[in-house]
């Protein structure tokens, strides 16, 4: 395992909890992420917009992706009601946001998350799709 992957996750973790401050800081009701989407099914929120002028959001299927102003780009789901989570596939997306080429592969990047489940710092509540632990 390279020192690679391992920036890439760091920089989504470091992106996402950006995103979840400012949610918390400047949505009504407070309740993160997940109060952010319970606004958006019960229809209090429109579908995309912005949060505090520096994130732009825009719900899609189960997840909600986030821009933030210098463009880079935090893509979640939500399992049921449960926390947010991502994937390779979104560490990998949010590197290419802020133009970073990764030469990680995608099962690399799932590795490196899977070490940090193990450290503690990240869940894994289904295969695959990993959350911040609280």
């Amino acid at each position: 395992m390279t020192g690679e992957p391992l920036s890439e996750v760091e920089a989504y973790l470091q992106a996402l909890s950006r995103v979840r401050g400012a949610v918390q800081r400047c949505c009504p009701g407070g309740g993160g992420l997940l109060g952010l989407l319970r606004l958006y099914r019960s229809q209090a929120m429109k579908k995309a917009g912005n949060i505090c002028d520096d994130i732009a959001y825009d719900f899609h299927g189960s997840g909600c992706l986030f821009i933030e102003v210098d463009g880079s780009e935090v893509d979640v789901e939500f399992l049921d009601e449960g926390p947010e989570v991502f994937d390779s596939w979104r560490v990998r997306r949010f590197s290419m946001s802020v133009e970073k080429e990764s030469s990680a592969s995608l099962e690399e990047i799932a590795e490196v998350c899977r070490s940090l489940v193990s450290q503690g710092r990240l869940a894994e509540p289904r295969s695959g799709w990993f959350s911040i632990v609280a």
